[in-house]
């Protein structure tokens, strides 16, 4: 007995998927490219800008109307340089060439380090943040400089959309099935129920802030993504008394040994 099968048609639909494949791969390869190529060259104008805007504002001091004008264009160019740095970042992490580099640390020091930071923001706004990490070590495996970004973002959000004089709680602890889970909580007007997934979606903002508080919309999408590569997440929701809750949760490691690189 023998059995023939026409497989043809299987070998042509493979040979046309890997096609696409291909092809989509290196569409995204090239998008990358072109991000990371333009945001380098707007930064030098906007350099140029900058330094020249503050120093119009320095020399217009005593004429209220240059110093104004001057103030608005340093403003915009600001502005203009926070977004071409998120963009640079999305290339950064969507390249598959040593984005992350990661060591064992204990996050504590990299969360405290952030909030000493972020200080004089909290006091221009009259915000009390209150910190409670433990007295037990968080220890993951982490790229330093990336995570203190993803906490920074946050924590800037969360400074952004408090009222004046409100409180700020982060909370750090190693859950009962070894993940680190750091918790950002506030107490402004939270997000609309079903935005709580899609303000995590790169150039997407909360309905609350479409008046243009919210920033570039790439801030938490890059939390998502840096997060992802440490095999963690990070989710929000909001609270019954009021207020926004931003989970931050990534596994746990034991000891503080030897940095491993990658």
């Amino acid at each position: 007995l023998s059995t023939m099968m026409d497989v043809s048609e299987f070998r042509e639909a493979e040979r046309a998927t890997r096609i696409a494949r291909d092809a989509a791969e290196e569409a995204s390869r090239a998008k990358s490219e072109f991000i990371a190529n333009i945001s380098h060259e707007l930064r030098t104008p906007l350099q140029s800008i900058l330094g020249f805007s503050e120093l119009g504002i320095m020399r217009g001091a005593q004429q209220p109307k240059l110093h104004a004008m001057f103030t608005d264009i340093h403003g915009s160019g600001t502005r203009m340089l926070a977004l071409v740095n998120d963009l640079l970042d999305v290339s950064k992490i969507e390249s598959s060439v040593g984005a992350i580099t990661l060591e064992r640390a204990d996050l504590r020091g990299l969360v405290s380090s952030v909030v000493r930071e972020l200080t004089p923001l909290l006091a221009a706004r009259h915000l009390h943040l209150v910190p409670e990490l433990g007295d037990q070590a968080l220890v993951a495996k982490v790229d330093p400089v990336r995570f203190a970004q993803v906490i920074r973002n946050v924590l800037a959000n969360a400074i952004k959309f408090s009222p004046m004089g409100a409180t700020i709680e982060l909370h750090g602890c190693v859950s009962d099935d070894e993940r680190i889970q750091i918790r950002v909580r506030d107490h402004g007007a939270g997000i609309p129920p079903g935005e709580l997934e899609s303000i995590f979606e790169a150039f997407v903002q909360s309905s609350a802030s479409k008046d243009g508080s919210g920033g570039t919309g790439l801030g938490l999408a890059i939390c998502r993504k840096i997060l992802a590569a440490h095999d963690g997440h990070i989710s929000a929701d909001n609270m019954p008394d009021g207020g926004a809750v931003f989970l931050i949760d990534l596994p746990a490691r034991h000891h503080l040994d030897r940095d491993t690189t990658y």
